[in-house]
Parts: structure tokens; sequence; C-alpha cells
């Protein structure tokens, strides 16, 4: 059901719209779509990973189809002229998008620079331009980063950075692409009260993708669901659609917010099987510094086999720097790391990595081959597995993860989920004893999340000591050990139940407590974290 506001012409109408990466794809990715997007409006696009959810909004600022040599049929109008008809730069300035990943969009070195670039493009005189970067800084609370470097700023920064950028554009639509998937928990509900207010000040229409609704509920006024066909399969007010369309969300692989699931069967709390009394790994008096800048500082941890472990904390707390340094990725500057009781840098490369597998958060930065098929099998083939074996491990793994009809295609060509979940599946052809994960939900939709904690089980059950570096508090609520990095040091370590009753800590580490220790939309404000 399509919602529209009086008379006022739509700012998107999408007709019968198709679109499709190759010729030779069987079926369009998105297929047949009629939506209308109206001024003022904020909308939620949701949908299974690999969707086209991100697709289509690069279709709607008329980078896709011409970008990536995609096919489209059908029509887009933006305030009723054809996109088509829209002068090269016309729409990218009109739709502005935030990305998930921020640093993707960012040109300059320093904050000053990155919106001066944007200002030059617009040719804004030279005399306008430092009072529109003040401005734009106020808005979303960065002014004293002006002179900042951009890669020195945490996950935040960086979003709201990305954010001012495309504020500069002054856009009619504005479509935030999972804007929150790797920030910590606070600053997750920063930026969402930000756009918040900005959306209010400067009535903007948002286009707002993102796999989880629950922060979003209170400016949200319609939602839009994508299914895997490509077709659409909603268009609803939030509450009659998470109240009345659950089996079929269920089945699409998308989270409900918990005021209306009750818990989500995949944020469901495992029951646990106690770890046994046998260390896998060690970390010994540990400390490691980066550009004269202390990370990490004096940390110890045993971690036991059939462990499940969680690291947490604010971005910047040095919890993916922490996990490659277990991973023998990085060497720490004192203190020692032991597998087995053996020291971390006496073990040989291929030895160590068939004992201990490692996610990237990044996933494309673990990616060496031209295919999944052969992303998949390259360990296996170094193991000495056969051409039968490989086959059958390869095909069980596409099949878990959603990437069979992907086996041919350049892993750097999937989508950001389907990207996330090939860098899992690879770690997974043979058991070890020990496998680090660095975010390895984000991005993902509920189906998938719930496979993974499924699969991730089982080998805790068969031994495998399993640690996450998350910023999911119901991943960190699933697990046997907690463990809370603030200021380069462990400021909590024991169990989840623990941990939440630490209202302070929590705050001050920049997390909250899980979506089953929430009333409804409580604490869905900063405010009422502290409070």
């Amino acid at each position: 059901m399509q919602v529209h506001k009086g008379w006022e012409q739509p700012i998107i109408e999408i007709e019968n719209f198709s679109f499709s990466y190759e010729e030779i794809d069987k079926q369009p990715l998105l297929d047949g779509l009629d939506v209308t997007l109206n001024p003022n409006e904020v909308t939620l696009l949701m949908g299974a990973s690999g969707s086209g959810k991100s697709s289509l909004a690069l279709c709607l600022n008329g980078l896709y189809p011409e970008a990536v040599e995609g096919i489209s049929s059908g029509d887009i109008f933006f305030l009723g002229k054809h996109i088509q008809d829209c002068e090269r730069g016309e729409l990218t300035q009109k739709i502005g998008i935030v990305f998930q990943d921020p640093e993707s969009q960012f040109c300059m070195i320093t904050v000053e620079d990155e919106l001066a670039f944007t200002l030059e493009n617009r040719k804004i005189p030279a005399s306008e331009i430092f009072g529109k970067i003040e401005s734009v800084l106020k808005a979303v609370g960065m002014q004293r980063f002006i002179h900042h470097k951009i890669h020195e700023l945490s996950g935040g920064q960086k979003q709201k950075i990305a954010l001012a950028s495309v504020l500069l554009l002054e856009p009619e639509l504005l479509i935030l692409d999972e804007p929150t998937a790797n920030l910590d928990p606070v600053s997750s509900l920063e930026f969402i009260e930000l756009v918040e207010a900005i959306q209010e000040e400067r009535q903007m229409s948002c286009l707002i993708i993102e796999h989880q609704a629950e922060d979003w509920l209170r400016l949200i006024e319609r939602v839009l669901v994508i299914g895997m066909d490509g077709k659409l399969l909603a268009d609803d007010a939030p509450d009659r659609l998470f109240s009345e369309q659950q089996r079929l969300l269920e089945q699409e692989g998308i989270f409900l917010p918990e005021e209306y699931s009750g818990g989500f069967e995949g944020r469901k709390r495992y029951n646990q099987t106690v770890p046994a009394e046998k260390t896998v790994l060690s970390v010994r008096d540990l400390s490691f510094s980066c550009k004269n800048q202390n990370v990490l500082n004096n940390i110890n941890i045993d971690v036991l086999a059939g462990e499940l472990i969680a690291v947490a904390g604010e971005n910047g707390a040095g919890k993916s720097t922490l996990l490659q340094l277990m991973a023998g990725l990085l060497e720490p500057d004192a203190g020692d790391i032991f597998l087995f009781d053996r020291p971390l840098k006496k073990w040989r490369e291929n030895k160590l990595r068939k004992h201990m597998g490692f996610v990237f958060q990044n996933p494309e930065h673990q990616f060496i081959t031209d295919t999944v098929y052969e992303e998949l099998t390259f360990g296996m083939k170094c193991n000495g597995y056969t051409e039968a074996e490989m086959e059958n491990a390869a095909d069980l793994w596409m099949g878990q993860f959603g990437l069979r009809e992907h086996r041919d295609n350049n892993p750097f060509a999937l989508s950001g989920g389907q990207k996330r979940r090939l860098s899992v599946a690879t770690v997974l052809d043979v058991s070890p004893d020990i496998l680090l994960f660095d975010e390895p939900t984000y991005g993902q939709d509920a189906a998938t999340t719930t496979e993974l904690m499924d699969y991730v089980m089982e080998l805790k059950a068969m031994g495998t000591a399993i640690i996450f570096v998350t910023h999911d508090m119901n991943i960190v609520d699933a697990a046997d050990r907690a463990i809370i990095l603030k200021q380069g040091g462990v400021a909590f370590s024991g169990v989840p139940d623990t941990l939440w009753k630490k209202t302070k800590m929590l705050y001050e580490a920049r997390l909250r407590k899980p979506a089953r220790l929430r009333q409804n939309r409580r604490e869905s404000h900063v405010y009422d974290i502290i409070h």
C-alpha cells in the first residue's frame, strides 16, 4: 500500500523498473518495481542481504546501470523529470548517498579539504566556502575537528563527516545505506538522533537502507521490503507491517524489532555448554602502539577450548588490533601470545593456519582469487584435498551461505553482505582449534546471522574456541564471556549477565544492553541509556 501526502509532487517515481548486472542473469536483481517516494518522508528499505537494496539506491541517483555496465528497463522520475533527461552530475547532487563504509567516499586528507572539495565541485564562490564548512560541521557536531586528518577520526566521526559532505550538496533526497553498521552502539544512536534532527530541520526526504529497524522506528513512516526475487513484497506503515506480516518477514530472513517479535530466533540465547578447562590461547602482558600512540596496554587473556568470547568496546578501542595480534598478523611491542603453550612467533605459518582461522573486518582484505569457488577451495588445495573433496565442500558452503549462483563470480563483484558470507565460509573448510571473527555479522540479514551463529555453536560444542569482535550486543549476550576494552585496557571480563548490571561502565565504553533487556522503545535515545 503506497502512501501519498496530499497532492505534492513525488520526489521519486519508479515505474516497472528492472535491473541486472549481466545479460546472462536468469533473474533480474530488481524486477518490475513500482514505488513512489514522497517529499519530507522517511522511508525504510529492507530486504535480505544481496536483494539489491544498494543497487537500487545507485540506480536512483543515476550511477547505475552505466557505472557497472548493467542493464535496466522501466522508468525512474525525479521530481517529475525522467532521470535519463537529467544532466550528468545533476542527480548525484540532488540525491545524496551516505555509504556503509564512509572511507569509500573520501577523496582528501583533512576534514576541511574534504568538505571544500565538495563545495568547489558545486562551483561555490571561494568567499563562501569556509562559512558553509563551519555551518555544516556545527550541524553534525564536529566543529572542533575541522583541521583533523580523516584517517585519525573514529568510525562514528568519519560517518558524521560523510554525512556533512552530502549535506553540503543540499540534496532533495538523502539515502543512508546501512550507515551505522560499523559503529559502536552509542555512536549508532547518536548518528540516528543526528539524522532525525537534520531531517526535521531541513524537511528532507530520507531513504534508509538497514537490516535492523529497531532504533529507526521513531523516524520512519513507511517500510519497503524487496524480496530475494527482486520484487516489491511490502509497502506499509511500520507498525502494521511488523505486526501483521511477521511470517513474510521471517521467510525473507528479515530482522523483526524486539517489541514485535519478543526476540527473533536469530538473536536467541543459546544453551551453553561448559567450556573445557583446556587453554588454547594465552595473552600475557601484551602492549602495542601505532604511530607513537598506545593502543593496548598490559592485556592478559586466557581462551579456553569450546569457549565463545565476545570482545566489545567503542570505535577505536583496539578490538581489531587485539584480534590481529592474536592471529599473528601484528607483532606486539611487549608481552607474549601462546598457542598451546608455544609462543605464536615460533609457529610456522602453514602449521599455524591449520590450528587458527581469521576473518577480517573488511572481507576484501582476504580475497586472493578470481572466483567464489576458487576462494572457497584455495585453502583446501593447499591442504591436499582431492578435486572431489573440494567440489563437495565448496558446494556445501555455497549452499549454506547463499552463494551457489555466484560460484563463478569475482568475489569483489559481490554485494557487501555476500562478501562477508564468503569471507566467513573460507575459514570453515576445516575445524581449527580457534576461530577469530572481526565483526562477522555486520551487514547480514537475520537468516544468515542465524545460520552463522548456529554453525558457530556446533563448532563450539566440538571444542573450537571462538572469539568475536562485535558491536552487536545481542551477540555479546549469547557469549560465554564478554571482554570490554576501554582506553587500551580490559575494563571488564566476565559473564554477560554481570556486564548488563554495570550501567555506568557500559555507557563509558559506549555500549548498551541487549534488546531482550530493553522495554519497548526505551533506551532508544542516548539520554535514556545514561538515566
